[in-house]
């Protein structure tokens, strides 16, 4: 099967030993890395991020390096889809669980900088494609989905139009019909269409126009129609453009800003984009992390492992409920709405009946995702709330603040003394006139510490160790110290924070335009900061306006090395 793969790399000059495309145009054109700092790590091309620098916004930096990469690799996830629906399966094919991983880079899986192609990974993509297409076209039925004729022709017109996302060349058709014809002597099956069918289609699934997603005109032009269609497609339904919209690009709706905005706005009402959308957020919160949670069974015995996939569930059908709402980022700091079953309402104090996860009102007590029993019990130890830890993950998402880990092995907190408190614990070892004062004094352990209330599973709790909880501190939120008391005041105090508005904008438009954000994007991010902030846009409209912009919707100059 291997010399069939080099035939067909051959006859199409899909994987060109220069690593250009056809056309001419490189997809390795990076810079080299800037000189490493003192610590190993290439140096960072944006903006400091000071006070009076451009690349800020209300203490929130825009200090990325972005590539912006002509050529984006398609992620694991964009891969199965788009094979899936390019080749008309039933199913994913769940081949890319044995892929190369990509190593986390950025904030998010589509951050281009994530998205490279190591040698490994391309023997990966070569044995899917070997795979996929004699699958495929070893099945009368499954080929006759992609190939309900015997011209070759018409195979490779229609099938690459999907797999390339736009339409082939005569050159390129060319190329193809004869790799079509010679099938039957590569594989000498004795069916002359299944032959040429899996030639085609193994070299097809290997093609850069297939594995990437293209950005190939001048700097400062705007993308072609095709492209459009593929950048909404992958950031709105995560897979590849259907025909639909391989249509609109083809009939030139797409070639005005108008066009685009009203289809990406009907795109955002399909269930996809909820899916899409839910992506997004459940890597930004690492909803998946919630999977892990453990208790230990004497203080938490209705505690069991099998609880937790409804722990994230639950978060993630909040968070579905907002986008679906049309709300934004003040709701989801504030709202009581939240989601429980029979095994979860008792957690909650509350009464529900069922295994089907309902929605319920929490009432004044528990606002907003963090106050959810997911994000609560991730960030609690076995036995005690886990206030660090609670403090870290709320300064991270919605303050953007950047917290670099002390130097060397960092010692886990004792155990509570006799009649010490959580709060009186992590402040003994980590409060005013420790070595960690720094940060924990008053970044961090300020925020963690409003969730006092709260125990190791997140329920109600009025004292500790005897002790009645205290749940005030203070804290800079872009204006000078603010004192706040408990989770409420502090959820309340973030959904009218400028700087809190600007960090989910900045991780909004990372991820819609899959990608690090600097100081060239400083118009758009303080845009999304006031409509999100000052006009409580919905995560719908603030989607829109990235897509709106030109940062989405141009061909950007390339920008800092990978």
């Amino acid at each position: 099967m291997r010399r069939i793969t080099t035939l067909a790399a051959l006859a199409i000059g899909a994987l060109a030993c220069d690593g250009t495309l056809s056309e001419g145009v490189s997809y390795d054109e990076t810079p080299a890395l800037s000189p490493p700092d003192e610590g190993g790590n290439p140096t960072s091309q944006g903006p400091s991020g000071g006070a009076d620098d451009p690349g800020t916004l209300p203490g929130v930096a825009l200090d990325g390096t972005p590539v912006r990469s002509r050529m984006v690799r398609l992620t694991h996830a964009q891969w199965e889809r788009s094979v899936r629906d390019v080749l008309q399966l039933d199913q994913e094919p769940a081949l890319s669980l044995s892929f190369t991983s990509d190593p986390p880079n950025g904030s998010f899986s589509n951050n281009e900088r994530a998205l490279t192609v190591t040698p490994n990974l391309r023997l990966d993509y070569q044995r899917a494609a070997e795979a996929l297409s004699q699958q495929v076209a070893r099945d009368p039925a499954a080929l006759a989905r992609i190939f309900p004729g015997t011209d070759g022709g018409e195979l490779i017109a229609s099938l690459g139009r999907r797999v390339y996302r736009r339409e082939l060349t005569a050159d390129e058709q060319a190329r193809y019909r004869a790799l079509f014809d010679l099938g039957p002597s590569v594989l000498e099956s004795g069916d002359t269409r299944a032959d040429g069918a899996q030639l085609v289609i193994e070299a097809m699934l290997q093609s850069p126009h297939f594995l990437y997603r293209t950005e190939l005109g001048a700097d400062g032009a705007p993308l072609s129609g095709f492209e459009i269609a593929s950048k909404l497609s992958f950031l709105l339904r995560n897979t590849t453009p259907n025909d639909e919209l391989l249509d609109a690009a083809a009939s030139g709706a797409l070639d005005e800003p108008a066009g685009v905005l009203g289809l990406a706005r009907q795109m955002l009402e399909a269930p996809d984009a909820v899916e899409a959308i839910q992506h997004f957020h459940d890597e930004l919160f690492g909803l998946d992390r919630y999977l892990s949670i453990a208790k230990d069974p004497v203080s938490f015995p209705q505690h069991q492992e099998s609880l937790n996939p409804t722990l994230a569930r639950a978060e993630a059908l909040f968070l579905e409920h907002l986008f679906q709402s049309g709300l934004g980022l003040h709701a989801l700091l504030t709202s009581t709405v939240a989601y429980a079953n029979e095994e979860l309402a008792p957690f909650y104090g509350v009464d529900v009946a069922g295994a089907e996860l309902q929605q319920i009102d929490l009432g004044p007590e528990r606002p907003g995702l963090f106050t959810r029993l997911g994000f609560l019990a991730y960030n609690g130890t076995l036995r005690d709330p886990d206030s660090i830890h609670r403090g870290v993950e709320i300064n991270r998402t919605m303050m953007c603040a950047a917290l670099s880990p002390p130097p060397g092995i960092i010692p886990a907190l004792p155990t509570v003394e006799p009649g010490q408190t959580n709060r009186e614990r992590v402040n003994a070892h980590t409060g005013p006139g420790t070595c960690g004062s720094g940060c924990h004094t008053t970044i961090i352990n300020p925020i963690g510490f409003a969730f006092e209330n709260f125990d190791a599973m997140g329920q109600l709790r009025e004292t500790d160790n005897g002790k009645p909880v205290d749940t005030s501190s203070e804290y800079d939120f872009g204006a000078g110290l603010v004192p706040f008391d408990g989770a409420a005041e502090l959820m309340s105090l973030l959904a009218e924070s400028p700087r809190a508005h600007a960090c989910y904008a900045r991780h909004l438009a990372e991820y819609g335009l899959g990608r690090d954000i600097d100081a060239a994007d400083a118009a758009l991010i303080a845009g999304l900061q006031r409509a999100s902030a000052l006009e409580d846009e919905s995560i719908k409209e603030l989607l829109l306006t990235v897509v709106a912009s030109p940062a989405f919707g141009q061909r950007s100059p390339l920008g800092g090395a990978l």
